[in-house]
Formats: C-alpha cells, sequence, structure tokens
C-alpha cells in the first residue's frame, strides 16, 4: 500500500491530478482512493505561492511501476510544488496479543486502589529539642561541633 501527498499549485490543479490519477490506472494500481484536502495557506512561500492544494492517494501498486510514477512527478514543473511517497505498512494485530491485552485489561479493572495514600508523621520531643537550640551565630555552631566529636571520642 502506498500513500502520494501532492502540493500543487490552485490553478490548474484539477488537471494535473486527472494526469496521475491516469498515470496510476495505466500502472495497474489497485485500490485506488483520492482524498482532497483543498486549499491550504503554506507555512513559508514554495515557488511563489503562499496557497497550495494538498491531495492524497492511497494505493496499491507493484514496485516496477513506482519508477514510472516519480519520473511523471519529477517531469511536471508547472503545476507540482512538491510531493512525499511512502509505504503503509499494515500491521494487524496478532490474536495472542490482543487476547492478552484483554486480560490485562481486566485484571487492572478488578485491582483498583485509592489513589490518594495518608501519610502520618509523628514528632518526637527530640526533633523539637533540636529544632529549638539551631545555633544562630558562628560560634555557638563551632561549639556544637565540637560536643559532635567529642562525643563521637
Amino acid at each position: 500500500m502506498y500513500e502520494l501527498m501532492l502540493v500543487t499549485k490552485t490553478s490548474g490543479s484539477a488537471d494535473f491530478i486527472a494526469e496521475v490519477e491516469k498515470a496510476l490506472k495505466n500502472a495497474n494500481a489497485t485500490d485506488l482512493k483520492v482524498d482532497n484536502l483543498g486549499k491550504k495557506l503554506l507555512a513559508y512561500p514554495i515557488k511563489k505561492q503562499t496557497e497550495a492544494d494538498f491531495t492524497v492517494f492511497l494505493f496499491n501498486v507493484e514496485g516496477s511501476a513506482i519508477a514510472n510514477l516519480t519520473s511523471v512527478l519529477r517531469l511536471e514543473q508547472e503545476n507540482l510544488l512538491r510531493y512525499l511517497l511512502t509505504v503503509q505498512k499494515i500491521r494487524k494485530p496478532s490474536k495472542k496479543k490482543f487476547a492478552a491485552k484483554k486480560e490485562d485489561v481486566i485484571v487492572k479493572e478488578e485491582k483498583v486502589r485509592p489513589k490518594v495514600t495518608v501519610v502520618t508523621k509523628k514528632v518526637t520531643k527530640e526533633s523539637k529539642t533540636t529544632i529549638d537550640k539551631r545555633p544562630t551565630t558562628k560560634v555557638e555552631k563551632v561549639k556544637r561541633i565540637k560536643k559532635v566529636v567529642n562525643k563521637r571520642k
């Protein structure tokens, strides 16, 4: 599955989009979907244009046809401002992973815990005394450090 995004000038973009669609049909593209996103302002001017038409093509095609499509896009200089061709990978979730996710959801729903926990803190007399006896001057700090050092010895 490929995705082609075209940024075209607002004047004459319908003809160019029809030309690209015809080139895709000639390349045997299947599941062709065209989504015209409309006219939008550009963040910065491109080839002196401040507005552009955005169009997205989704299609399946063989890899050899992509070279022809890109050559058609590169040769178009008048109407085409920018293009981006990307490969879209379609990933299907496996049944095992999907089943495991359902079980996880069920388990998570059963284990509902309160979101708020309350922590109580007991204040002891020792902590109050140390708060009250904080040294305020440098001399008191030095005396306190000396007492602690003497106690350790």
